[in-house]
């Protein structure tokens, strides 16, 4: 099982290189839908550059958690906007990726909370 959630791991963190590397390096298509969003440009490669160093992070347990949070904002950010500025055909890819980061969360904080009660249990 956990080589099938280290695999999973992989192809989210692989998501987030590929989008993150279209913001980094200007692709059309994110700079039409930033300037859609009336986004100054400098946000679309400050978020790549973010969401490259996530990816990275989503594959180090010791950053995971840290990392899918930050990807949570971003996202939520992602939702708005397509909500916001009517592009309701670009909404399925970052709702997919938003519950697949939630997800991540949550096995975290529970692998989080084991560790605790382990610890609780050798202390007393």
């Amino acid at each position: 099982m956990k080589v099938i959630g280290y695999i999973l791991l992989v192809l989210l963190a692989s998501v987030f290189v590929m989008t993150g590397l279209n913001k980094v390096m200007g692709a059309e298509m994110m700079v039409q839908t930033f300037e859609s969003f009336s986004y100054p440009k400098w946000t679309m490669y400050l978020l790549g550059a973010v969401e490259l160093l996530s990816a990275v992070g989503l594959l180090i347990p010791r950053t995971r958690m840290l990392a899918a949070g930050v990807l949570t904002f971003i996202l939520i950010g992602a939702l708005g906007s397509h909500l916001i500025y009517g592009q309701y055909g670009a909404i399925a890819l970052p709702a997919a990726l938003l519950v697949a980061n939630i997800v991540v969360l949550v096995i975290g904080m529970r692998k989080l909370e084991e560790e605790e009660s382990i610890l609780e249990v050798i202390q007393a």
